[in-house]
């Protein structure tokens, strides 16, 4: 859940190259590995030029008619070499996979980045946008999208911090932790996450850690899909104020797990959930209680904004 390489040529693979860069080329053939990687290409406008993606990327909806070429785990070098790319572009954690190291032993032009937080996510699109020759449309999307945070900000400049636990599965609890771009967009919603004080990256909490720390608003990811079932899990503990004050809150795995050229609207959705007052007039001349407040009118919002 928590989650490109080119190859081109006629006649066998195309000879090894370590430019990081390359000019715009309409013959490219692009293969993505991972669900951020293929975003960004086609934020980037170069989705004509996928020729093949991983069997985890979902967005945009033009990616399901494009041949899967097994996951950033466990790439399908075959798969891959068939669509004859002309480079493949994966993640730094796969980096040395045998199947990474067999395509750069074969010729094939290899790109490998990163997507663990805000700053490697920014990076890779630098990169990916130099390596497709797309640099210009790479500094424009990032130009807009830090402005888009510097808009959020200065709306959430006087709202308190509230304590957040972010859940992403149930059985076991698991919690967005420190060293994620999503504990970072928290912090820039001006929350306090519960979780960022565990050793690991998604911790696994307990409820009387959970009902200790007294989270003023949960987001809990299995809301998203069904509303009752969570919502009838947190109603056990009225001693958490998130629970007592209506504040326990689904969220949609797309686009809120997706790291990519998408987070300023994933910061924009937080942000809302967290701080409805902060949006409310946008919504409704009269705000509805926090408590009326669900994630599709969030959804619904920042789709109006956009």
């Amino acid at each position: 859940m928590i989650a490109a390489i080119v190859i081109a040529g006629c006649g066998g693979p195309p000879a090894p190259t370590s430019r990081a860069t390359a000019p715009a080329n309409h013959a490219q053939r692009i293969v993505s590995l991972a669900p951020a990687i293929t975003e960004s290409i086609f934020a980037l406008g170069a989705g004509s030029n996928v020729a093949g993606v991983s069997q985890y990327c979902d967005y945009p909806p033009e990616v399901a008619r494009l041949p899967k070429v097994g996951t950033f785990i466990t790439p399908n070098i075959e798969a891959i070499a068939g669509l004859r790319p002309t480079i493949v572009i994966g993640l730094e954690s796969s980096s040395d996979l045998r199947e990474i190291r067999a395509l750069k032993a074969m010729g094939y032009r290899t790109l490998m980045v990163n997507d663990d937080s805000i700053a490697g996510i920014e990076a890779s699109i630098r990169t990916i946008g130099g390596a497709i020759g797309r640099a210009p449309q790479a500094q424009a999307l990032l130009d807009r999208m830090q402005l888009k945070f510097a808009a959020i900000a200065e709306r959430l400049r006087a709202v308190p911090e509230r304590r957040v636990l972010m859940v992403v599965g149930h059985q076991p609890m698991v919690a967005v932790g420190r060293g994620t771009y999503l504990d970072e967009l928290l912090t820039m919603a001006r929350a306090t996450n519960i979780a960022a004080g565990a050793a690991q990256t998604w911790p696994r909490l307990s409820l009387e850690y959970i009902i200790a720390t007294r989270p003023e608003v949960i987001l809990d990811g299995q809301m998203g899909s069904d509303p009752s079932s969570p919502s009838s899990f947190w109603a056990k503990y009225p001693s958490i104020p998130a629970v007592s004050d209506h504040r326990v809150l689904g969220y949609p795995e797309d686009p809120t797990l997706h790291p990519g050229p998408r987070l300023a609207q994933t910061l924009e959705l937080l942000a809302r959930l967290i701080h409805p007052e902060a949006f409310a007039h946008e919504a409704e001349t009269t705000p509805r209680p926090a408590r009326e407040i669900h994630c599709r009118d969030a959804i619904a919002l920042v789709e109006a904004a956009r």
